[in-house]
């Protein structure tokens, strides 16, 4: 479907409207609209956004009425709803609920190409049925007109980031589009990934394996009516890979018709994702359900636990394994993969009860869970370490302890994701990573993407430093940022990495403790600063970001 953004711009309700923001992401297709409107803005972070579900190429439509002197929560829903999927915002009621546009919210918008479209300002008469009603007929034509659902659909996943490029994502795209129910099964009648189509749909496929005795060969291949709670349309295609074990996709639509072309496509858009993105999607192995929960596919993580006897609930821990250089030659990966494998398996079996290991796209990685003996977490990351000394590939190590739930873990993942390259430039030293190191990390990051100000405002802490003389303020910034980041404010490290004496570190330590008017060891004094120092390398060092 090619109804971009910019096509609904040419709509009478939106012929008035104004692109404040994200104007190169008007190329991007829209096939739903919804409403975001909440009285709580922290339940609206915390009960909408939990899941980090991918919602599809939807435009929003939103007067910000209950974050209106919000602009950090305006930007939190933005940089949301742009990881869920959402193509952009329609915004109402500015200059009269919401005063104005803040420019974080501007220069947010354009770094993420999520578009902003200001409806006319001052007007109180404006309502949003007008909208939604011209958006859904456009969309609704479009979908009559363009019946060219591979390559759409191909394109789409392709642009989606990696950790939303699963088989639960291809499906609830594909359902969006066709407004319809989508079931992948085994042989078994066993569904692997689902997405229906209402949301609340009456037709669940226990009731269609029931209603043909669990037997696949019995659905008809070509859309066909039948009764099941209610008027349906139905048909099967099964989805075969030399890679894979052989699939079913059923596809019910309720109260329609299905056409026959449409299905068709859609059975080849999961075959190629298999072919393309996904290759032993179907095959039963541990690496599948690592796939599975840190692609966020609850009920293939299920089935795949039951199977393997693995109690996935009893998850508490995840450490990452990451080459210092990225490697794309799979069969070296292979080798590397199987190398960490063997190395890890005896060291985790002596500390903790459930392990479970594999590699996961560029990157190997260790779930763990209930601990063995006291300061497991602790022993863990030094015999890894240890154990991998003589690797080929200088290794980066993150941990990540203490986590609730697979929910966690994968946010756990996507913060390493996200934040490892940062958390580098900050500890270049390093080769074991906290998950805390990351949100912090994050933080400073944080502060990089609201731009000049927020820096300065950061970094101003360091001006006595900056008024010294260019030796002195080299030699103070060079203890300082060693001091704190590198040696965990300890002197005795700092001097051995300086190559100094620890009366020297001593003294520069008491000229900072005097510059400062406080200890640059004593908390709470000292975070603002240890942020500051971080932010300082992080900027120096942003070159090696890609």
């Amino acid at each position: 479907m090619s109804l971009s953004i910019a096509d609904l711009l040419n709509l009478p309700s939106l012929s008035n409207a104004e692109v404040v923001a994200g104007k190169k992401g008007l190329y991007k297709n829209v096939d739903s609209i919804s409403v975001l409107e909440y009285p709580d803005p922290i339940a609206l972070q915390d009960e909408l956004f939990k899941n980090s579900k991918f919602y599809g190429s939807e435009i929003v439509i939103t007067g910000f009425v209950y974050i209106k002197d919000d602009v950090d929560a305006q930007c939190k829903v933005i940089r949301r709803l742009h990881e869920m999927g959402e193509v952009g915002l329609i915004l109402y009621y500015v200059g009269i609920f919401l005063p104005c546009i803040d420019k974080k919210v501007i220069e947010l918008a354009d770094e993420l190409g999520f578009s902003i479209i200001c409806m006319p300002k001052n007007r109180m008469d404006l309502r949003y049925s007008e909208v939604i009603y011209e958006v859904v007929e456009a969309i609704l034509k479009e979908k009559k007109v363009d019946i060219h659902l591979v390559s759409e659909m191909l394109e789409r996943i392709s642009l989606l980031p990696v950790h939303q490029r699963s088989m639960d994502t291809v499906l609830r795209m594909l359902s969006d589009r066709m407004t319809c129910s989508l079931y992948l099964t085994d042989y078994d009648f066993v569904s692997m990934n689902m997405a229906n189509w209402p949301r609340i749909s009456n037709v669940k496929l226990t009731d269609i394996g029931k209603y043909y005795g669990n037997d696949y060969t019995r659905i008809p291949k070509e859309p066909d009516s039948v009764f099941i709670n209610r008027d349906i349309c139905i048909c099967s295609h099964s989805i075969k890979s030399e890679k894979t074990s052989c699939l079913y996709l059923i596809i019910v639509k309720e109260d329609g018709i299905l056409s026959e072309e449409i299905c068709r496509q859609a059975a080849e858009v999961v075959q190629l994702f298999i072919n393309i993105w996904s290759q032993g999607h179907g095959n039963i192995g541990t690496e599948e359900l690592i796939r599975a929960i840190l692609n966020d596919e609850p009920m293939k993580m299920r089935r795949l636990a039951e199977i393997f006897h693995i109690d996935v609930r009893a998850i508490q821990h995840l450490l990452i394994v990451k080459q210092d250089k990225s490697i794309t030659n799979n069969g070296q990966l292979n080798k590397i993969n199987q190398y960490l494998k063997e190395k890890t398996k005896t060291v985790i079996e002596k500390f903790f009860e459930v392990s479970l290991v594999g590699n996961y796209n560029d990157c190997f990685v260790i779930f763990l869970g209930k601990a063995k003996v006291k300061n497991s977490c602790e022993m863990i990351t030094e015999c890894l370490l240890y154990e991998l000394e003589d690797f080929e590939e200088k290794i980066i190590l993150v941990s990540n302890f203490a986590l609730e739930n697979t929910r966690e873990v994968r946010s756990a993942y996507i913060m390493c994701s996200n934040y490892l390259q940062q958390a580098r430039c900050i500890y270049p030293n390093k080769c074991s990573i906290t998950l805390q190191e990351l949100q912090f990390a994050k933080k400073c990051q944080d502060v990089i993407d609201k731009g000049e100000d927020s820096i300065k405002e950061t970094l101003h802490l360091l001006s006595p430093i900056e008024k010294s003389g260019k030796e002195q303020r080299k030699e103070l910034y060079t203890t300082l940022e060693i001091f704190m980041l590198d040696s965990g404010l300890n002197v005795s490290k700092t001097a051995e990495k300086l190559f100094l004496h620890k009366n020297t570190i001593k003294y520069r330590i008491k000229k900072l403790n005097e510059k400062f008017n406080f200890h640059i060891d004593k908390m709470p004094e000292s975070y603002d600063l240890y942020k500051a120092v971080a932010l300082r390398r992080l900027l120096k060092n942003k070159s090696k970001l890609s």
